[in-house]
This record gives structure tokens, C-alpha cells and sequence, in this order.
């Protein structure tokens, strides 16, 4: 088995040139061009996708 140690982290993802925002008050986290989103990734929602199997009723867990 081989590893490394932790090094310098790699760089930063591509920003878009018209300077998006974080739509979040208060969020100035710049997003980027691979990011459709209005928000960063700390501010999205919280989906759980349902890959397999039925899809429960809301109300019902």
C-alpha cells in the first residue's frame, strides 16, 4: 500500500469573471463556473436523493 502525506492543497476551482456571490446575507463566498447554484455549498439545502427503492409520502419516514 502507498500514500503520501498531506501536502499543499490543490488550487482553487475556476471563478466566474462576472464575480458571483453566495445569494445567502451575509455570505461573500465567490462560486464557481462549475457551480449552477445561487448559493456555496454551506448555504444549499439538504436534498437526500432516492436512488432506489419506492419513494416514501411526505409525513411518512
Amino acid at each position: 500500500m502507498k500514500a503520501t502525506r498531506p501536502g499543499h492543497q490543490p488550487p482553487p476551482s475556476p471563478t466566474n469573471s462576472s464575480g458571483r456571490v453566495c445569494a445567502h446575507e451575509g455570505c461573500a463566498t465567490r462560486l464557481s463556473v462549475y457551480n449552477p447554484r445561487r448559493h456555496c455549498w454551506q448555504h444549499t439545502e439538504l436534498v437526500f436523493p432516492n436512488y432506489r427503492g419506492k419513494r416514501l409520502s411526505p409525513g411518512k419516514a
